[in-house]
Parts: C-alpha cells; sequence; structure tokens
C-alpha cells in the first residue's frame, strides 16, 4: 500500500499575510487513481497519480502507514508547511451554507476552484492567528446544522485543517479508541476549542465495499473503546448511527 498525498508545496500564497509558502492543500488517496473527485475542487491540490498526468505527489513509503490515522499523522510529520489542509479523495462539491447549501460554481457549473481555495486559505488563517490546533467540515452537509458561521466542537468532516505548531493531539498506535474523534477530543481536552467552520462544507460519498461487516464491527469496537477512555464526554446513539462530543462549550 502507497498512500498518495497531493499538493502543490511550491506555491507562494500571498493571502497569508504571516505566511511565506507556509500552507498547503493535501488530497489524502490510496489505490483510487481512477476514482479521486477533489481533483476538480481547488486551484492548486493536484490529485490524480502520476500514470494519469500527475507530477506533483508526496509518496509515503511502504510500510510507512497502515491505516487513516497513522497516514493522517504521517503527512503532518512529514510536510513543510506550517499549516496544511488534508481533504478527502471522494468530494463532489465544496458548499456555502446557510439557509440551505449552496455550491461553489461559476455561472456554467463549474466548480470554482478560487473561491473554494479562497475559503481553505481563509479558515487556516484564522486557525494560526487564534493560534488553535485543529479545524475540519461538519460531516452532515444537511441546511438545519447551520446556526452559526463558527462553531467550537463537533466531529471531523472530509476537510481539516492542521497548525502544527499549536496542534497537540498524539497518535498511540496501541490505543484502540484511536481515530479522527479521538484526536478532535485530545484537541478538545488540551486546546479546549476546535474550530468548526458551519457555513463551509463538503458534499462527498460515503464509502461502500464488500467488507462492509468487518467495517461495521470495526466501527462498533472504535466507538466501545472511545467510551471506555472518553467516558460521558463521548455519546453515540446506535440507532441513528450519529455520535456526540458531550463537551460542554
Amino acid at each position: 500500500m502507497n498512500p498518495i498525498i497531493t499538493g502543490d508545496a511550491d506555491k507562494n500564497f500571498k493571502n497569508f499575510k504571516n505566511f511565506n509558502r507556509d500552507f498547503n492543500i493535501y488530497v489524502m488517496s490510496i489505490d483510487r487513481w481512477n476514482a479521486i473527485m477533489t481533483k476538480n475542487l481547488f486551484e492548486y491540490c493536484v490529485a490524480k497519480y502520476r500514470g494519469a498526468g500527475i507530477d506533483d505527489m508526496l509518496v509515503i513509503p511502504k510500510g510507512a502507514v497502515h491505516d487513516f490515522m497513522s497516514t493522517f499523522y504521517w503527512i503532518i510529520a512529514n510536510t513543510p508547511e506550517k499549516v496544511i489542509c488534508i481533504v478527502d479523495d471522494d468530494v463532489k462539491v465544496m458548499c456555502y451554507r446557510n439557509d440551505k447549501r449552496y455550491p461553489i460554481t461559476d455561472k456554467d457549473g463549474n466548480p470554482d476552484r478560487e473561491t473554494a481555495t479562497m475559503e481553505c486559505e481563509r479558515i487556516g488563517q484564522i486557525l494560526y492567528d487564534l493560534n488553535l490546533g485543529l479545524a475540519f467540515d461538519n460531516p452532515n452537509y444537511a441546511s438545519y446544522i447551520y446556526d452559526r458561521e463558527f462553531g467550537f466542537k463537533g466531529m471531523p468532516g472530509h476537510i481539516r485543517w492542521v497548525n502544527k505548531a499549536a496542534f497537540k493531539a498524539k497518535l498511540d498506535e496501541n490505543d484502540p479508541a484511536k481515530s479522527d474523534i479521538d484526536m478532535a477530543m485530545q484537541e478538545l481536552l488540551l486546546n479546549r476549542v476546535i474550530l468548526l467552520p458551519k457555513y463551509y462544507c463538503t458534499t462527498a460519498l460515503m464509502d461502500t465495499n464488500a467488507g462492509a461487516a468487518e467495517a461495521r464491527k470495526a466501527h462498533i469496537d472504535m466507538t466501545i473503546a472511545m467510551h471506555n477512555k472518553w467516558g460521558q464526554y463521548y455519546e453515540y446513539d446506535y440507532r441513528k448511527n450519529i455520535a456526540r462530543i458531550g463537551v460542554k462549550r
């Protein structure tokens, strides 16, 4: 397994007043060169594999990672920028959201890459200016989720920002609760606040495969581990298949 992390580390991001080539967007993809959609959505992240004409890739050495979280932390440790944005490879469209979802497209219905990229830069800048470690969108893109521009706790979605200098969550390979939700809980414990842009969201495909039963068991095992680790601060509704962070803010 060789995860392919695409980005553009040579871009000069003038919108970042405190930065000099210190922000980048990476698309995390594993063995899905023919299924990537996120490549269409941003100005300077290129998300196809070299066989499909992509030269700008960060290839993780074989054996260096083995799952989503080890890949996520490897990206943080092995990229040069101060703030990075990590996006899933199956994002169909970026949206604004308030009374309803508004796809970020041009007048012809094509992705407006400049605007989508600008919003990623804006959120990265805010994260940096506030000296916070983690931001992410909400996995639920329904309009009723929007009740303010930013929230300060929540569940991780399809796009995440990391300010490396302030990021405090650590990966424990032996922890059965290791997950992006556990990462969020660690940041809430150590930094007290997560930045959750509610006005900016993604529409993405849900992953379905022949191993659904195994994936379901792994999900239940992780949920139980999260309950054991975080107690009353982590809630999961098995009937609705919804997790909630029970930290008061």
